[in-house]
């Protein structure tokens, strides 16, 4: 093993490519080349292949070789076995069954780890704070971790058995949280919105897979957190509430009207609205923030039961945190009056301007290195 302290990092992103970088004992990269999306190729081991490849050029770059490096961590998308093999990567199923951290410490020849790239985010978070948290992050959907105040990852989903009710909330809270259909058709009520409008706008999204039309365990009488909870969601609501009210488009140019219906970046475009106090988009996040609330009520009085500390902070991560500011007030409130103390903040990660998965892949790496 090397005495350098070099520990080789990927992120294996769900759809857009992975990237890699070399740490030493910082959370900051020495340097973090992508090898392009391209490279997901469908036979496994030349996907395997082409990081090895990423990854021997990067050392390359920095004047080093394989024989610098101390481990190697791996955050990736999807659901693992406790081996390290993949169980349930939908965007690559012919992946699942293979073992990705195996195939990199074979090449190697150091120790590597893996976890799911919300569990890394997580352990990111705890690398810098150094105390026990939730950590949130909102993309296409909501992932979750617990880490407990000495690193440790709390009922992680690893060798998930695809039941529901085996999934903790605290580690995939946006599938395994159903929110009430009547608690929902409330909460729109509240700021003006029709529940009906979305339903249907959900019928007819393309895009939605059919099971998230039920709640956790085919429940009709809920929706799973993430139809709401999460990038996309919060493009939904907006069109909801919007209805056929166009008086927003006053406040956008004309490409920014048609990037809202692009859930990846019409986001941006909603804070702007929220930004500048146009009423459909503070009625949004008014909204998201009342059903996060609810979520969080769910998921904390779980956790609370389950040993989660009270008033433990909550860390926020992905593009759609951006928009706290908007949101974050009404959720806040929410929970302190219901007599949550937990704090909602932004990532320490993003605030640093870094990729949280990354920074979380050389905090397992460091681990593998120490075993």
């Amino acid at each position: 093993m090397s005495n350098s302290g070099l520990y080789l990092a990927f992120d294996i992103g769900a759809s857009s490519g992975a990237k890699l970088a070399l740490f030493n004992s910082s959370s900051s990269p020495l340097a973090n080349p992508e090898v392009c999306a391209e490279e997901y190729n469908e036979d496994f081991d030349v996907f395997s292949g082409s990081l090895a490849v990423g990854a021997d050029s990067l050392l390359q770059s920095q004047g080093k070789s394989r024989k610098d490096l101390a481990g190697i961590g791996i955050a990736s998308a999807g659901i693992l076995n406790s081996d390290g093999g993949f169980k349930l990567f939908h965007n690559r199923p012919q992946y699942n069954g293979h073992n990705l951290r195996l195939a990199l410490e074979e090449a190697f020849g150091v120790p590597a780890a893996i976890a799911n790239d919300a569990d890394a985010g997580g352990l990111a978070e705890w690398s810098v704070l150094r105390l026990e948290l939730l950590y949130w992050v909102f993309g296409g959907g909501w992932g979750g971790v617990w880490i407990d105040k000495s690193g440790e990852i709390r009922f992680p989903s690893t060798d998930w058995d695809g039941r529901d009710e085996s999934l903790h909330f605290s580690n995939e809270p946006g599938y395994s949280i159903g929110i009430d259909l009547w608690k929902l058709r409330s909460l729109f009520s509240e700021v003006g919105a029709s529940f009906e409008l979305f339903e249907r706008q959900l019928h007819e999204d393309a895009d939605l897979p059919s099971d998230s039309l039920v709640g956790p365990g085919d429940d009709t009488r809920t929706m799973r957190a993430e139809v709401i909870l999460s990038g996309p969601g919060r493009c939904r609501l907006f069109r909801a509430v919007v209805g056929n009210d166009d008086f927003y488009e006053n406040f956008l140019d004309i490409h920014e009207q048609k990037e809202l219906t692009d859930p990846a970046i019409a986001g941006e475009h909603i804070s702007k609205l929220s930004r500048m106090r146009v009423e459909s988009a503070v009625s949004t996040d008014r909204l998201y923030g009342k059903v996060l609330a609810e979520a969080c009520r769910i998921l904390l009085k779980r956790s609370e039961s389950d040993g989660l500390p009270a008033g433990t902070p909550i860390c926020l991560g992905g593009k759609p945190s951006y928009a706290l500011p908007y949101f974050g007030p009404s959720t806040q409130r929410i929970l302190g009056k219901s007599g949550f103390m937990n704090y909602l903040r932004p990532s320490v990660i993003d605030e640093r301007g870094s990729n949280a998965n990354l920074v979380g892949a050389a905090e397992l790496a460091r681990r593998a290195a120490r075993r």
